[in-house]
């Protein structure tokens, strides 16, 4: 990744993605806030930014969302349902990354990860994908609860999961905060 040639802030990255805009090559400053109790029916597209803080919980993203060669300082995607995918590629998550609750890629849609590293535990708890999951590549540093056996994982799909570092059968994320 290079840096990102241009800063801005929160409400101006706010205002590209609500005109339907990537933001690409960015340092944006504050946080970048999509929650919405509808249907966001943009596209999300973020590709050589460094983001502060980008919360995108209690949506459904009707469009793929697209993390591309960019680095989150605090991520989360909580009660997030993608239904037209997810793909996170070549990024950086500084902090916990929380999935909980989510997933719901409709057929056809697909939830890619990879090349990413993960600098603390990433929580898939009680997630459901309905469509095809490829999780390859990634450094998970403090590890995941993805293939655990007792975190309400649901896959429609099997998935393609390979070449990870990193435990990926965590049971408990309080277990590696101690």
């Amino acid at each position: 990744m290079t840096e990102p040639s241009h800063n801005i802030i929160s409400e101006r990255a706010m205002d590209l993605l609500n005109e339907g805009k990537p933001l690409s090559d960015l340092y944006v400053e504050g946080e970048v806030k999509i929650e919405i109790s509808d249907v966001w029916d943009k596209d999300v597209v973020i590709e050589n930014c460094i983001i502060e803080s980008f919360s995108g919980s209690v949506s459904q993203f009707k469009s793929p969302v697209k993390l591309l060669n960019s680095r989150f300082k605090n991520c989360q995607f909580v009660f997030t349902y993608f239904l037209g995918g997810l793909i996170i590629e070549n990024c950086t998550f500084d902090n916990y990354l929380d999935f909980q609750a989510g997933g719901h890629n409709q057929l056809g849609s697909s939830i890619i990860i990879k090349n990413s590293e993960f600098h603390d535990f990433v929580n898939f708890f009680d997630c459901w994908y309905e469509g095809p999951v490829t999780i390859n590549g990634n450094n998970f540093q403090k590890g995941t609860n993805l293939m655990s056996k007792e975190q309400l994982l649901t896959f429609d799909v099997p998935p393609q999961i390979s070449n990870n570092q990193g435990s990926l059968n965590i049971e408990s994320e309080f277990a590696i905060k101690e």
